[in-house]
């Protein structure tokens, strides 16, 4: 059975919020209850530049031509982030107070976190190079 336009268009206006909102639910989830050294310091890193170029990515399905810009703005937002830790912007501004806060912007700074969103990063644009002829 052949799909119409439009149907692919529905699917493909759907699947980046639908992919940010398990990816979302992914990340909550480490947040409050994963404790361990490596899936919450560097796979959480990992998935949040996914998370953030899938979110992004939600408003510009449509286009390809945007798709290695988003990419980069969402490790430049991660970067951004932990630019802030690096600076302790948290206790600086008073915002520690608020527990949301550190879960949100993070609350050290690490070379490790930087490594995990470049990959991140580089399996975005992996991924968009292995799917620029779809």
């Amino acid at each position: 059975m052949k799909t119409s336009f439009s149907q692919t268009a529905t699917y493909r206006c759907m699947l980046y919020p639908f992919i940010s909102i398990i990816l979302f639910i992914y990340e909550a989830y480490l947040a409050l209850y994963a404790h361990d050294a490596f899936f919450r310091p560097f796979f959480g890193d990992f998935i949040a530049v996914i998370f953030a170029y899938t979110f992004l990515k939600s408003f510009f399905y449509r286009t390809k031509q945007y798709d290695t810009k988003l990419a980069t703005g969402a490790l430049g937002v991660a970067y951004f982030l932990e630019f802030l830790q690096k600076i302790h912007f948290l206790e600086t501004s008073g915002l520690a107070k608020y527990k949301i806060m550190p879960m949100l912007i993070g609350s050290a700074f690490s070379w490790l976190d930087i490594i995990a969103y470049t990959l991140g990063y580089l399996s975005i644009m992996v991924f968009l190079k292995t799917n620029q002829s779809r």
